[in-house]
């Protein structure tokens, strides 16, 4: 939120180096001047560099951990992208440590993300699917530059008076809101996540506008979550982090 009320100069940030992709990509989502190559001197993206420069096309390379990209457009338009992608996805996560059963959870809970971008987003075209794998971990990020959670639910009768983001976004992970009015079978297909990735997920994180909700779970605890308020971040933004 101070870089974006300008209270804090990008020329005056720490020197760090990038430890997670999601919050990588979470940071080129919201300031991508901020990850120009040729201007980065305060941050080491390191092997997620890649990211920054190869973001149009499909891709996975294997060192020195599995991490790749692949945009929304080009499996809409490709579908055998996607399947290319979770055939050597399924079995590299198989060889970090999880099962087979695990593996095709959160594929499907992946798939359930990016379909919800076709549905809702209104611009489509921009999305994105991120992720990152090592050894007991899995990390993943679906995202998009859309009209974000609020304005989506907006267009539903029931819900034109909302103008809370954190608001819309504690909706929308309700099973069965939706932005289409009267039809049912149209929720934004979060459910696969808490389902699905129960006994796995240890950080679930959905950002859209000035608000993010956040689910995390230790071992052998309840899951814990909260809604707070953020630097505005435009479109939709999840990610989910995976460990045995």
């Amino acid at each position: 939120m101070a870089l974006q009320t300008g209270a804090v100069d990008p020329a005056d940030l720490p020197l760090c180096a990038v430890q997670s992709l999601s919050a990588f990509l979470e940071l080129k989502h919201i300031f991508p001047q901020l990850l120009i190559p040729s201007e980065v001197t305060w941050l080491d993206p390191r092997h997620f560099q890649r990211f920054i420069s190869h973001g149009d096309q499909a891709w996975l390379v294997e060192q020195p951990h599995p991490y790749g990209f692949v945009r929304i457009s080009t499996m809409v338009s490709n579908p055998l992208a996607w399947t290319e992608m979770i055939t050597r996805l399924k079995r590299l996560s198989i060889s970090a440590g999880f099962s087979n059963d695990h593996s095709g959870k959160f594929l499907a809970a992946i798939d359930e993300l990016w379909s919800n971008v076709v549905d809702h987003s209104k611009r489509s075209e921009t999305g994105y699917i991120a992720f990152s794998l090592e050894r007991g971990r899995f990390e993943f990020v679906v995202a998009d530059h859309g009209v974000g959670v609020l304005a989506s639910l907006k267009s539903n009768p029931s819900y034109a008076q909302l103008t809370d983001h954190g608001r819309a976004i504690e909706l929308v992970l309700s099973e069965g809101v939706s932005r289409h009015y009267t039809e049912a079978g149209h929720g934004f297909g979060f459910r696969p996540l808490f389902v699905g990735l129960a006994n796995i997920a240890r950080n679930l994180r959905f950002r859209s506008g000035d608000h993010a909700r956040e689910i995390t779970r230790t071992d052998g605890g309840a899951p814990a979550s909260r809604t707070y308020e953020l630097a505005f971040l435009p479109g939709f933004f999840c990610s989910v982090i995976c460990a045995v």
